[in-house]
């Protein structure tokens, strides 16, 4: 149980001076309006005008919204508290500021705004650190004229060493301990600067805010010290928050362009590889009018090809694939077989007259990548067989080749695994894009191998025919 003493707050209190001071003043307002009904008629009009005005003009001294006011309020913190700041109010404030991001104001713009609140201060100014290692403005502004010039790298180890608020009146008037020397001479030099807040994030600087002087001009003092110091603090984490997250969507950007170049690099080895084959057999077979035909639809073929590799890889490329829709996977796997048959023997199987529900584009570019992986794992002589197979309401692709196999351990856990491969020379990442590529089409891949007998691989796509029947129905 509690000692039954009320604590009412500071901010029911000064509410309860404020009406107290206003009862007081209607009170002297009344006072004076009946000490003058003596005076006769005419002069009674009369000096009610002159107390009704006076008190008006008395009322538009005491309760202005600037210097007065908060002179005022400055006053009764200091004689009728123990403190001046109410540091559950000032804190609820600064949080609630420094954390709206619903308004649509930036970090920057909170973070200048909650630090002046505290202090009442009329403006602040961010200024963050420079990759050239310098405090420089966070952003464009009038005030203070000379932040534009920043503070160098010296004042930044200096502050980094050891953090404190920056008394600037204290600078102008030579009290300022030895090292604040290496504050530049703008800072003294411009009046309306008040104090500055270093924003240390760990043993780091992230920032420093100038704070313009409150409009009741008095010295910093203690209570401003340890406020602006843990607030300080905390919008260093706000901000390094934000550095990071910037630095972060950095580097995904950087991790998609890679992602894509590696895929990119996969295929033109695959291209380089046809290329060097036509120009092999375009020693033997230059005179044949029939190979001439073919190598002009091969470099045809190859030139489109890394024509849309390299619109891939710039920013604003954006895969352009079908839907899946009703089509025949026999004509993408002759496609297929017909860009590999001539550096390898190639066998197709199956039924030509199943249609499935597929995106063409990928499943074209999903198989080039797994028979290109069959190809580099079988002998010269070993064919790669191709099929569709129609199982239950399912259409199955089919890709066989007798190389060297997989292990099981290797399949579970380095065969979608970009950039690990069993091959020399290889990138890995062919089946990790085409399992993507299968994925993509709402379709799925099996993989089946042993070490030394060969591996398959299955696409199971659904029957498009099928689907069609039940939509039907």
């Amino acid at each position: 149980m509690g000692s039954g003493v009320l604590h009412p707050s500071r901010t029911a209190i000064v509410r309860l001076l404020a009406l107290l001071a206003s009862f007081l003043y209607l009170a002297a307002t009344l006072v004076l309006l009946a000490a003058v009904e003596p005076l006769g008629l005419v002069y009674t009009w009369i000096g009610r005008g002159l107390v009704v005005f006076g008190a008006s003009f008395a009322a538009m001294l005491l309760l202005p919204e600037g210097s007065a006011r908060n002179w005022l309020r400055l006053q009764l913190a200091k004689h009728l508290f123990r403190h001046r700041y109410d540091y559950r109010a000032e804190w609820l404030r600064f949080t609630r500021t420094l954390g709206d991001g619903g308004g649509g104001e930036d970090l920057t713009s909170r973070i200048e705004r909650a630090l002046a609140d505290i202090t009442a201060s009329p403006a602040a100014r961010l200024l963050v650190l420079s990759p050239s290692g310098r405090l420089e403005p966070a952003r464009s502004g009038a005030w203070p004229s000379g932040a534009a010039a920043g503070f160098d790298a010296g004042f930044v180890r200096m502050t980094e060493s050891a953090p404190r608020i920056l008394d600037v009146e204290a600078l102008r008037d030579g009290q300022a301990s030895p090292e604040i020397g290496l504050a530049p001479g703008w800072l003294a030099d411009d009046r309306s600067i008040w104090a500055g807040v270093p924003l240390v994030h760990g043993e780091r600087l992230a920032g420093f805010v100038l704070l313009a002087r409150p409009p009741v001009d008095r010295r910093i003092d203690w209570e401003d010290h340890d406020l602006l110091s843990v607030a300080g603090r905390q919008v260093a984490s706000h901000l390094a928050e934000a550095q990071g997250q910037e630095a972060l969507a950095e580097a995904r950007r950087f991790h998609e362009f890679n992602r894509r170049f590696a895929f990119i690099v996969h295929d033109v080895k695959n291209l380089a590889s046809q290329l060097g084959l036509v120009v092999r057999n375009a020693e033997r077979h230059a005179d044949n009018p029939d190979f001439r035909v073919d190598m002009v639809a091969t470099l045809r073929d190859s030139v489109q090809r890394l024509n849309e590799l390299l619109a891939r890889l710039t920013p604003q490329s954006v895969t352009r694939a079908d839907p899946p829709r009703a089509a025949n996977p026999m004509g993408v796997l002759k496609r297929v077989a017909a860009q590999h048959y001539a550096r390898h023997p190639i066998t197709l199987s199956g039924s030509d007259d199943l249609h499935a529900l597929f995106d063409p584009e990928r499943l074209e570019r999903a198989l080039g990548h797994l028979v290109q992986n069959a190809i580099e794992a079988s002998a010269p002589d070993a064919p790669v067989w191709l099929s569709v197979d129609r199982r239950g309401l399912d259409v199955v692709v089919t890709v066989i080749d007798q190389g060297r196999g997989m292990s099981a351990e290797f399949i579970r856990h380095g065969l979608f695994v970009p950039f690990d491969t069993t091959k020399p020379g290889g990138f890995g990442v062919g089946a990790f894009e085409a399992r993507a590529l299968v994925m993509a089409m709402g379709a799925r891949l099996e993989v089946e191998s042993r070490e030394g007998e060969g591996s398959r691989f299955a696409i199971i796509l659904p029957l498009a025919d099928v689907l069609a029947e039940g939509l039907s129905a």
